[in-house]
């Protein structure tokens, strides 16, 4: 397996491994408003418009969300999960576990802080 490979080096399989992975993860920053990490990384402002989305479907069962999201928002997922500093295995498992990753994130920006 390939390893350190950014998201836009995957190919279209593993890109969507990669966000169907996140999703899960992103939804439970989002649903414990601790996005602040992840809004250093929303360059293209995608994250209002993904947020909306699964807020309005929020009565189904989290994998028909994220299901529901990543087919409705696909271009603004894309773009966000492009943006993130995370490497990838060639079949798209993140090399570093998202809440590992975004404690990390967290430290790079605010040395000290605790989550």
């Amino acid at each position: 397996m390939s390893d350190n490979l950014s998201f836009n080096d995957l190919n279209e399989q593993a890109q969507m491994k990669a966000i169907t992975g996140f999703m899960p993860f992103y939804g439970k920053l989002l649903a414990n408003n601790e996005l602040d990490v992840m809004t250093t990384f929303d360059f293209d402002h995608v994250m209002a418009d993904i947020n909306r989305t699964i807020k309005t479907v929020s009565n189904k069962t989290p994998e028909e969300i994220y299901s529901y999201v990543i087919n409705f928002n696909s271009a603004a997922i894309h773009d966000l999960v492009n943006e993130l500093p995370q490497t990838y295995f060639d079949n798209g498992n993140p090399m570093t576990d998202w809440s590992e990753w975004y404690v990390d994130e967290a430290n790079r920006l605010d040395p000290g802080a605790t989550l």
